[in-house]
């Protein structure tokens, strides 16, 4: 490994509160063989995927740090943003019988994750009906990871629709519906 990617990786792991990390190589099977997949397990616990072969394992590395320095930079303003969304969600919400949302915080790091896909995602940490979560949907994660919650925010002024595989709803982020009492949507 290049030193300004161990250099990269470094400054990543800090980012996200890490103290150690080590790479890891893994040979597809299948559609993909012939390929290897890279991670990197941090403090011994979370095994992050970063890219399918070496050629941009530096890049995906780097553009995940201005990510995270980019959201630091921002959290005031997006949780702001958000607040106002969920407001507006509320009242739209509240016309169908559906529980208000309080948004307490947002993140993009939860080192208690059991997945390494739920340790670095962006989520908002939300009280419904006396529950609090991170709530994390690929939208959503997918703005802020790449600072485009005004693109996030235009779904929220459409009409109300329920999420994929979401049963009997009870409660409306960003214009879509959503169940508190399921597993899904959450980091585990």
């Amino acid at each position: 490994m290049k030193k300004s990617t161990k250099q990269a990786v470094d400054e990543f792991v800090r980012l996200v509160g890490g103290k150690s990390w080590i790479k890891t190589a893994s040979h597809c099977t299948g559609k993909w063989a012939g390929t290897i997949d890279h991670s990197i397990i941090i403090d011994g616990k979370h095994d992050v995927f970063v890219t399918n072969g070496m050629t941009h394992f530096e890049e995906r590395i780097l553009e995940w740090c201005e990510s995270i320095r980019s959201f630091n930079a921002r959290k005031e303003e997006y949780l702001r943003v958000v607040r106002e969304q969920v407001e507006r969600d509320n009242e739209r919400g509240a016309a169908e019988g559906l529980h208000p949302v309080t948004v307490v915080d947002l993140g993009m790091v939860s080192p208690e994750a059991t997945d390494g896909f739920f340790f670095f995602r962006p989520y908002a940490l939300i009280e419904v009906n006396g529950k609090r979560y991170k709530f994390s949907e690929t939208g959503f994660a997918h703005s802020i990871l790449h600072n485009k919650i005004d693109k996030w925010l235009e779904k929220g002024s459409k009409p109300l629709w329920t999420a994929g595989g979401v049963e009997n709803p009870d409660f409306v982020f960003c214009g879509v519906r959503f169940n508190s009492k399921d597993e899904m949507y959450r980091i585990r």
